[in-house]
């Protein structure tokens, strides 16, 4: 994990897979949020990058899929628990 959010370039790591596929191969799956802003040259850029941190990381990763998004808390899963607010009755 941290060879995918150790870079300047993600914003969040929104969903991560791996894959165990034999004695030398793994596949990584994720889903990460990159800032709105980017252009399409500079989000492959920066998915280039991650993919290098992963194969560096983890030499036996050779198959990366990796899926800009952009990361929209309001739908988010498993939101922090201070978002929730009990009504009291009196």
């Amino acid at each position: 994990m941290d060879a995918i959010t150790s870079g300047p370039d993600v914003e969040k790591l929104i969903h991560l897979k791996t894959l165990y596929l034999g004695p030398d191969e793994l596949l990584v799956a994720a889903k990460i949020a990159l800032t709105s802003d980017k252009t399409v040259r500079e989000a492959a850029a920066d998915i280039d990058e991650i993919e290098k941190r992963i194969r560096d990381a983890v030499p036996i990763a050779r198959a990366i899929y990796i899926e800009p998004d952009i990361y929209r808390p309001a739908i988010d899963p498993t939101p922090p628990t201070d978002v929730f607010v009990l009504k009291s009755s009196d």
